[in-house]
Order: C-alpha cells, then sequence, then structure tokens
C-alpha cells in the first residue's frame, strides 16, 4: 500500500499532523520508536543523555556547574508530552524577543492563526487564582514583595477535571492534562494506521523525491513503507540521525539548543509544594525565567548539608534559561554543548535571585542547593533556514519536518503549543496541496 502520508513521531508535532491529516481524508500511517506510555508512570519511561559542558567554576556558591548536566527526554506514544508539565506559555514577543513567532516571521513564515487553533485545541488558558496552591501563592507574594512582576502560568488542563494532585510528570490519570496521546487515538478513531516500537532508520527517496521509509520493527526485521509524503517529527534527537541516514547533513544536527535549567530549593518545614499544580506562575527576566518548581533531586543534596527532609518540606524554583544554540550531535548520537558566558551570567544570576526570594519565604538559607544544569526542550538541530524552509520542507521535496528540531534558536520557554502549532500549518499545506494535485 502506497501512504497519502507516513508521520515518523507522535510528540506534540506527529501527533497534531496525524490527526489532521487523517481527519480530512488524507490516509496516513503513524511510526512510533517506542511503545505506549501508560498514564500514571510516564515519568518512568524518561531517558537521560550526558550533556558535555565543558567548564569549571570554583565559586562554591556556583557548586551545580560543576556536576554533570544531562538532557532528557522520552521514547513512547505521545513523545515527552505524556511528563510535561502542561505549559502553554509560546514566548510571545512581549516577554521575549527571540520567540518562535519572531523566528520564523524572519522566515516569512506567520503561525498566530494556527496558535489560536492550537490553544482552542489543548483548552489553554491561566492558571486560576482558584487553583493555585497555598504555597504557590505565598511565592508569588515574596516576587511581588521584591519588586518582580509575576503572572499565571497558561496551561493546557481542563480544570474541571483537575484534583491538583501536582503530578502532571507521571502522566495524568485524570484526562485533564492534554499530550499527545489523545491526538493519536483521534487520528487512528479517523482511520490513521499506529505502528509502535518500529524504529525508522532513514527516508527513501531518488531523483530528490521522498517516496518511503525503512526501518526495524519490534521483531528486529527491516521493513518499508512507502507514501506520497514523509514527514519527520520524531524529536530533536533523533530527527537528525534518520536524515543523516538518509544523505541530508549539510547543517543537520548542529546548533542544538536545550532550554538549560536548574531547580534551586531549600527546606521550610509543611510547605507542601509537591502537592499544588507544578509551576503555576511565573516571573520573565527576559532571557530566562523563575517558576515554582518541586524537585526530588533536591532531597539528597540537602541531606549533604545535614538537612533530612521529606518532600513536603522542600520548595523549589525552576530558573530556565534561552541557552546559546552552539551544542551538537555526533554520528555516533554523542551530544556536545559548550555553556557560554552569557549562559553562565543567566544562570547565575536567575540562581541569584532564585535564593532572594527563597530567604523572603522563610528557608533556611544554610539548606538552599541546587540541582545540576538539565535540558528538556532539546532543538534547532534541522533548523528552519538551514535544513528547512519556511513551508517546513527539506531539500528532498516532500520531506517535511514538524518538531522543535526546526526551531532556529532556543526560547527559553515549553515549545509544545509553538510546535502543535507549527503543525497545524504543515497539516494545511500538505491538504492544500493534495487539492490542487487532485484537481
Amino acid at each position: 500500500m502506497i501512504y497519502d502520508v507516513i508521520v515518523v513521531g507522535t510528540g506534540a508535532g506527529g501527533s497534531t499532523v496525524a490527526r489532521e491529516l487523517s481527519r480530512n481524508g488524507l490516509d496516513v500511517l503513524i511510526l512510533e520508536k517506542g511503545g505506549l506510555v501508560p498514564s500514571g508512570s510516564a515519568v518512568t519511561q524518561i531517558k537521560t543523555a550526558d550533556l558535555k559542558l565543558n567548564l569549571e567554576v570554583t565559586d562554591s556558591k556556583y557548586e551545580f556547574l560543576n556536576y554533570p548536566g544531562e538532557l532528557m527526554y522520552i521514547e513512547g506514544v505521545g513523545g515527552t508530552t505524556p511528563v510535561s508539565l502542561a505549559n502553554a506559555c509560546y514566548a510571545c514577543t512581549s516577554c521575549y524577543y527571540n520567540s518562535p513567532t519572531a523566528q520564523f516571521k524572519i522566515h516569512d513564515l506567520e503561525i498566530f492563526e494556527e496558535l489560536l487553533e492550537a490553544s482552542k485545541d489543548l483548552k489553554v488558558g491561566p492558571l486560576p487564582q482558584t487553583r493555585t496552591g497555598p504555597m504557590t501563592r505565598k511565592i508569588w507574594d515574596a516576587m511581588e514583595k521584591l519588586g518582580y512582576f509575576v503572572e499565571p502560568m497558561p496551561k493546557f488542563i481542563d480544570y474541571p477535571q483537575c484534583n491538583n494532585c501536582g503530578l502532571c510528570i507521571e502522566g495524568c490519570t485524570h484526562g485533564a492534562k492534554w499530550d499527545g496521546r489523545e491526538f493519536v487515538n483521534q487520528a487512528v478513531q479517523a482511520g490513521a494506521k499506529l505502528v509502535s516500537e518500529f524504529t525508522v532508520n532513514k527516508v527513501l527517496h531518488s531523483e530528490g523525491k521522498a517516496w518511503g521509509v525503512e526501518g526495524i520493527d519490534k521483531q528486529g526485521n527491516i521493513k518499508t513503507y512507502q507514501a506520497q509524503r514523509i514527514i519527520l517529527a520524531a524529536g530533536a534527537l533523533n530527527t537528525p540521525k534518520i536524515l543523516k541516514n538518509s544523505q541530508l547533513t549539510k547543517g543537520v544536527g548542529e546548533g542544538l539548543f536545550t532550554d538549560l535549567f536548574i531547580t534551586v530549593g531549600g527546606f521550610l518545614k509543611n510547605a507542601k509544594l509537591n502537592k499544588e499544580i507544578p509551576m503555576g506562575i511565573k516571573s520573565e527576566f527576559g532571557a530566562y525565567f523563575l517558576s515554582p518548581h518541586f524537585s526530588s533531586q533536591l532531597i539528597p543534596l540537602m541531606a549533604e548539608k545535614g538537612f533530612h527532609v521529606k518532600n513536603e518540606d522542600v520548595v523549589g524554583l525552576m530558573v530556565k534559561i534561552a541557552d546559546e544554540a552552539n551544542g551538537s550531535l555526533g554520528d555516533d548520537g554523542s551530544i556536545t554543548k559548550t555553556l557560554t558566558r552569557n549562559d553562565l551570567k543567566l544562570l547565575t544570576e536567575g540562581y541569584d535571585k532564585a535564593v532572594e526570594i527563597l530567604t523572603e519565604l522563610g528557608v533556611d538559607p544554610s539548606s538552599i542547593v541546587a540541582t545540576s544544569l538539565r535540558g528538556a526542550h532539546p532543538g534547532g538541530t534541522a533548523a528552519m533556514g538551514r535544513v528547512v524552509n519556511q513551508a517546513l520542507e527539506t531539500s528532498i521535496k516532500n520531506l517535511f519536518i514538524a518538531d522543535a528540531s526546526v526551531i532556529p534558536q532556543a526560547p527559553g520557554r515549553p515549545p509544545i503549543l509553538t510546535i502543535t502549532s507549527l503543525a497545524k500549518r504543515l497539516a494545511k499545506n500538505v491538504l492544500q496541496d493534495t487539492v490542487q494535485l487532485k484537481n
């Protein structure tokens, strides 16, 4: 069988474009490297890769900069969306000049209409005050007392279904938080075929046109599928591998960013931040922002300082920065990234502000620690203007990309809403081309 479209990957981009195309009558095959991710246990699927950051710091205040860095990702139906914290901020130009929307406009791509559509589909809205937990509210007050502007975080949560358990990262068991599995199910209901545990190795093409993919199924058999169009949405780590295996190498795997972050936290008896909707508010500082965030990684670090605490005694603030897009992926999948002076400046400024806010809250200053540097939003490895054009098409005709790898520079903000919007735009283009071909 020759499909109309093969979609590789089921994250924010893949699930969206598959849903849009199958609902409009196209024969869609969805290929996913991972398996099904059970709700309530999604966090157990998180994998990590080493980030070589090439930095040594002697200032004990910033000891976290000496810890090994890591990049978190997940392979499974829904991609990373099941473990997301439901943040729908898309780094609009009002909060940061390097927003994806601004970056795409440079390449004559406007996605404002699609952002509105995606926001409606995902039920995006700011965290209501009635859903703001008591500790989040205290953090808000402390930030404002120190002169910082605070606002609710936009979330893709159906609040009537939410019980405020604070376990968004586990994969919502109440159907309150959107994730890509919802769109995959809708695509299948509309006629799409899903094949999970299938690893796509390369795109098949000839005379400059893509016509299929080759990969390995869960039994270890090599198999090919054919289609008129191929859409890669395998993520910023896997999409470049597929492109390189397909002899498309120019600019591929370069310009990696990860939206680096740390969580700074300390001891506050019965804070119970872990029982509240995570990252419910944010305070913007240009190329970085601060948001309440519970991290269990803080507990052993606090124990080293003599504070043996329970989860409910931990208060944390995430510092997330827009790191420079200077990383690269090796042919063997290794990740190399240099922490620049500007990255260091943003991280240390954010750390100092977090300590100031925690101290204002009443956190014991001697208990304050910070996690290692982590990245969770890899992108830039098949960037627009370098690997794809404004139609999200590569130099191989009928081969498109719909994931974070096409974003040129780090937004330093959650990318899911941006990616779903890009996928919607791509679906419209594909549908328009299909109509023209039939006519």
